[in-house]
This record gives C-alpha cells, structure tokens and sequence, in this order.
C-alpha cells in the first residue's frame, strides 16, 4: 500500500499555479494598489475579466471571484459576496481544484455566505483529493472522516490511505495528528471552530 502512494506521490501531486494571465493582472492589480494608482488597479483588473470572459482562463476567472469578493478600497468597490459566490459555484462543478478547496472550508466555518454542511465538504475535499491529488484537500478529508459523528463516515482504512497520502506529500500536521488523534486512540478529541485558523495553526 505504500509503495502505491509513493507513486501517485510522484505522479499527480503538482502544485497550482495561476496561470500567466492572471499572475500579471494580478500582480498590476497589486502594484496599483500599493502605490494608490487607479489607472494600474484598472488595468489589470480589464485584463483579469478578459481573459476569464473573452479568452475563458479558468484561473482568471477564479481570481475574478476573490476580487469580488473582496472588493477594493482604491476603487471603491464593495465586497460582493453573493456574486462570488454564483462564480466559485461554476467553478466547482467543473471541478476546478481551487474552487473545490475554497469551498470546502467554506462549507466547514459555514462562512463566504454559506451554512455550515460538513458532508457536502468531506465531498468537495475527496473530490480534490480523488481527481486533483490534493495532499491538503486528503488531510482535512481525514480529520472530518475521523471526527465526524456522521453514521459510516469515520471509516480506519480510508482515514489512513488519507492521511498516509498526506504525510507522504509533507503537509504540515498531518504526521502529528496521526500520532496524536488516530493512533493513539483518541476519538473527537478536536474542536474545531475555524478550520482556516486550525489549518495556519498545524
């Protein structure tokens, strides 16, 4: 068995990265923000939407939605939740891995203009894990599967293909909770109230 992850290890984790487009309006859009351009900010917010519009860049388009949700204080743009989230809903069901991940912890803080639906999130991160080979995405999939009170859910074997997969592609406090929530017997001994605070914490 662990032979097999090493080689998925080496085959399907990669990291991910916006693509060219996207990096440089992003990176104008940050310029422009830094030294109170109006003018940058716009420029490279012109070009984030055509590239996710006209030229259909699935990471410009992802990008898209974090800027609107955020807003922007330069440009006097309020933050628009509702809006991002139609744009992150598109983006999962073409099961774009981002989108997949954001989600999924969204799902989880019942945060971003979502109900709290920890399933549905287990779901999302399997998915990313599954399809995308998502080392963070298996980590959090074992620590709900683990945790969970959901009938059939806290499954030993899949919780340590999980986190074996995990461990293997060094994400940070996957080793520790295995020794420390699953090896050693312990069973919901987690409170978790923000899973983001949780996962910066590991």
């Amino acid at each position: 068995m662990i032979n097999l992850f090493l080689i998925i290890t080496l085959f399907v984790t990669q990291s991910v990265f916006a693509s060219p487009l996207s990096d440089g309006a992003l990176r104008l859009i940050q310029v422009g923000n830094e030294i109170s351009s109006r003018d940058v900010v716009l420029r490279g917010q012109s070009l984030l939407l055509k590239g996710a519009f006209d030229l259909n860049d699935i990471d410009a388009l992802y990008e898209s939605s974090k800027q609107v949700r955020e807003g922007n204080d330069l440009m006097e743009y309020p933050p628009l939740e509702r809006e991002a989230n139609e744009i992150l809903i598109k983006l999962v069901k073409q099961s774009y891995d981002p989108a997949l991940y954001d989600y999924g912890l969204y799902l989880l803080d019942g945060k971003g203009g979502f109900v709290r639906n920890e399933f549905l999130a287990l779901n999302l991160f399997e998915e990313s894990f599954k399809v995308h080979g998502n080392a963070d995405s298996a980590f959090i999939a074992a620590v709900i599967r683990n945790e969970s009170l959901v009938p059939g859910t806290k499954k030993p074997q899949r919780i340590d293909e999980l986190l074996t997969f995990a461990i293997l592609n060094k994400v940070k406090g996957a080793q520790e909770y295995q020794d420390e929530h699953v090896k050693s017997g312990y069973w919901r001994s987690l409170s978790v109230s923000n899973w983001k605070d949780w996962l910066l914490d590991q």
